[in-house]
């Protein structure tokens, strides 16, 4: 029996000898570079395929997500401006609007000089135009806002008493009073001299002067509108507007109406423009 044990062990010690040199036998080679890197690849290649099997075949993890939570979007928030509203005005424009816009309701607009009144126009093509007005004046100040609208009747070939004059000033005296109110008339009457043939207490007729304080409609009143010396005009006012209409001849003898509009809430806007850039 020992005979055969240390046969055994005898085989087994060359068997691991003999592997041993086949060990350095293969360490000892020289191989290609090119085929070492191969023989890698195939290598990693196969190691990839174990791993993916590996994710393949193990049990898939639950996600748990908690109901409650919530998703968080940083909303930005755009503020919308506000649209511009303006007041209606006389001839279809709008009060405070500046040039553009009043250009843009296709109005044509030409320079013109006013004392006290900056950058004013001589307004064409207006959205509501009237017959009885050859011009319109518009004033938008040093703010571009819209703020006086001066109409100028047509000429009218009149009398000595301004009777055509009267009739179209005591027009639009009425619908004025109606639409903004609180109608107050200033009439400068001028005073002539009259003479007069007068009898004496002897019974004898002389001629003397007389003064007399012309009345609207008397002779010769057109011709003192003409010179000056007579001065009609009404205003006419409610919360943000005031009005002015005027009788006036020129030196043609001829009389017309002038009716001046102003936007009272200017005053308001440049206060509040200082109050902001204060």
């Amino acid at each position: 029996m020992k005979k055969l044990f240390f046969s055994i062990l005898g085989l087994f010690l060359s068997f691991n000898q003999t592997a041993k040199a086949d060990d350095d036998f293969f360490d000892n080679l020289v191989i290609d570079d090119q085929i070492k890197q191969k023989i890698e690849e195939k290598e990693a290649i196969e190691q990839g395929k174990a791993k993916a099997s590996e994710i393949l075949d193990s049990k898939p993890i639950k996600l748990q997500i908690d109901s409650n939570s919530k998703l968080k979007i940083e909303e930005k928030v755009v503020e919308e401006v506000a649209p511009v509203v303006r007041e209606p005005a006389p001839f279809g424009l709008k009060w405070l609007a500046t040039q553009k816009e009043i250009e843009y309701q296709h109005v044509r607009l030409t320079k013109a000089q006013v004392k006290d009144a900056p950058n004013s126009f001589m307004a064409e093509n207006l959205p509501k135009p009237l017959k009885a007005f050859r011009e319109v004046l518009l004033s938008f100040g040093d703010n571009d806002a819209l703020w006086r609208i001066a109409a100028y009747g047509n000429f009218l070939e009149d009398d000595s008493r301004a009777t055509k004059g009267l009739e179209e000033y005591k027009k639009f005296y009425d619908m004025l009073n109606e639409k903004y109110g609180n109608a107050e008339e200033f009439y400068t009457p001028a005073v002539v001299s009259i003479e007069e043939e007068v009898t004496l207490d002897d019974g004898t007729k002389s001629r003397a002067i007389k003064q007399k304080v012309l009345e609207k409609g008397d002779i010769g009143f057109k011709e003192k509108l003409m010179d000056g010396q007579s001065t009609l005009y009404s205003t006419f006012e409610n919360d943000h507007i005031g009005v002015t209409l005027a009788l006036l001849a020129d030196g043609n003898g001829q009389t017309y109406i002038i009716i001046d509009y102003k936007n009272l809430k200017i005053n308001e806007v440049e206060l509040e423009q200082m109050y902001e850039a204060l």
